[in-house]
């Protein structure tokens, strides 16, 4: 606060100080002082203000830094802490396949009930380019080409990958005999139950490590979710599980 010298009334600034003079007591004539004053003051106030824009960046970003650390911390705690939603519900062994079309990386469509009546399907989920025991796992299910022709098995690999992407390992890398179908929107996963944390390691993002077996009658009659813990399953378990439940 200042104070007027004549009046003694009090002011904010020398700024109102020196408007109050030049309205009040217009005949002072030497105002030099003051206004010296006055520049001193505008100038500090002008530091004061660059001052603080220098600094403001920086507590801005370390307060932004902040947040962003407490707010990692908490979703890691989230997921890590909360349990996961468990298929309780499975269709499983005794059910009706649900009938599907996905496209196929040789450039058809398949149709599930296209093979009512005609031959048994064995559906092998799985995570496919992400999971490189899943692709291990279609390559090596050609080994069992000759047996399951035998058995009148046809093999199905359906993995949740885009079908450009799919299509060019199939091309490269892929098996020569059994299909691999795209189910990129999981409409498929989701009806066969294979996004729960008990069967993917990924889950609600890509199905598990599943097989099923479908007969010609349309009828499910072996399901086994070897994931998330088994990403791979050996050929001569997979084949004694089919010759099993087909009494072969």
């Amino acid at each position: 606060m200042v104070t007027c010298e004549r009046c003694h009334r009090k002011f904010g600034s020398y700024d109102a100080l020196l408007q109050h003079y030049r309205g009040k007591h217009s005949n002072v004539t030497n105002l030099s002082d003051l206004e010296s004053k006055l520049a001193a003051e505008r100038e500090a106030q002008t530091l004061y203000k660059n001052s603080v824009r220098a600094r403001g960046p920086s507590r801005v970003k370390l307060i932004a830094f902040a947040l962003i650390v407490i707010i990692a911390i908490g979703v890691i705690g989230y997921v890590a802490y909360t349990p996961r939603e468990q298929s309780t519900n499975k269709i499983g062994v005794g059910a009706t396949a649900p009938d599907f079309s996905l496209p196929d990386t040789t450039g058809g469509t398949f149709r599930l009930s296209d093979y009512r009546g005609k031959s048994n399907v064995l559906l092998f989920f799985n995570e496919g380019l992400a999971c490189a025991p899943c692709l291990s796992q279609m390559r090596d299910l050609d080994q069992l080409n000759t047996q399951m022709t035998d058995l009148n098995v046809l093999v199905v690999s359906i993995t949740g990958d885009q079908l450009q992407l799919l299509s060019d390992w199939t091309k490269s890398s892929g098996p020569s005999y059994g299909s691999v179908l795209s189910d990129q929107d999981l409409q498929v996963s989701k009806m066969y139950d294979m996004l729960g944390a008990d069967v993917s390691m990924m889950p609600g993002t890509a199905p598990g490590h599943t097989f099923i077996l479908v007969n010609k009658t349309g009828m499910i009659v072996w399901r086994a979710d070897y994931g998330p813990y088994n990403m791979y399953v050996q050929n001569n378990q997979i084949l004694a599980e089919v010759r099993k439940v087909l009494g072969s």
